[in-house]
């Protein structure tokens, strides 16, 4: 009988294991341009509560569809406000469980072999200015390529530029093919110009040509216990200084 109940507690103290264990994780799907900032607030995060993040970044439309299709994200972050907001319109995340958290710029990047110092944002067109292809984003889902096409119709250049834009399938895609010198002009995140060797900065956008690029938290999975300690752990001074560090404006 007494070998019976000790059985009974190991199997019962085993499954009790397996339980927690099974929440101990937390799954971010994030935006690539927050790929560095966030890998660095996930290690400080897993080193003061020893809880395993699982990263997925990729383009904020990619991960958007992923998640309304039954990814199992506990928390994602999107480069803009539209695909949070379709997230939400689908009832995959609350309006309680959501926050804006970071804020960027729009920049206009050269290689740095490029012999163009500075792109004048008050000329009547862009196509004159530069030679070969431009980099950014898919201008109709990536929202890289949506903040620039919105930029550049605001600027009148849209028209006669538009024929030689590269549509990538992510904002790092993008700075990777002007760091190699494969296009002549990229539009990035300043963010992702800081961390580039071979590239230089020859413009940034107006405020008043787009929309705020603003960076939303939203937690996906309220049941799980550490993706909520996750969720606020992004908006404290610690996660802060992290976001500050990569040249990202923190909302909180």
């Amino acid at each position: 009988m007494k070998a019976l109940s000790k059985i009974a507690l190991t199997v019962l103290a085993f499954f009790s294991l397996s339980t927690l264990t099974a929440h101990a994780d937390v799954t971010v799907y994030a935006a690539t341009s927050l790929t560095d900032a966030m890998s660095d607030v996930n290690k400080l995060y897993q080193k003061k509560y020893g809880t395993h993040v699982k990263s997925s970044f990729s383009a904020s439309s990619t991960l958007g569809k992923q998640i309304q299709n039954g990814a199992k994200a506990d928390v994602y972050l999107s480069a803009d406000i539209a695909w949070m907001t379709h997230l939400q319109n689908k009832n995959l995340v609350k309006s309680a469980n959501l926050t804006h958290l970071v804020g960027n710029r729009l920049v206009i990047i050269a290689p740095k072999s490029s012999p163009i110092q500075t792109i004048n944002l008050k000329a009547p067109t862009l196509t004159n200015q530069f030679t070969g292809k431009l980099c950014t984003g898919n201008t109709d889902s990536v929202p890289v390529g949506k903040y620039a096409k919105t930029a550049m119709k605001n600027l009148n250049w849209w028209g006669d530029v538009k024929s030689r834009i590269v549509g990538t399938s992510d904002v790092r895609s993008a700075l990777n093919f002007v760091d190699r010198g494969e296009c002549g002009l990229g539009i990035v995140y300043a963010t992702d110009a800081k961390i580039a060797k071979n590239v230089k900065v020859v413009g940034t956008f107006p405020l008043t040509t787009h929309t705020p690029i603003i960076y939303p938290v939203g937690l996906i999975n309220d049941k799980n216990t550490d993706a909520k300690r996750y969720y606020q752990f992004l908006q404290t001074s610690d996660a802060k200084q992290i976001f500050v560090k990569y040249g990202f404006e923190y909302l909180k």
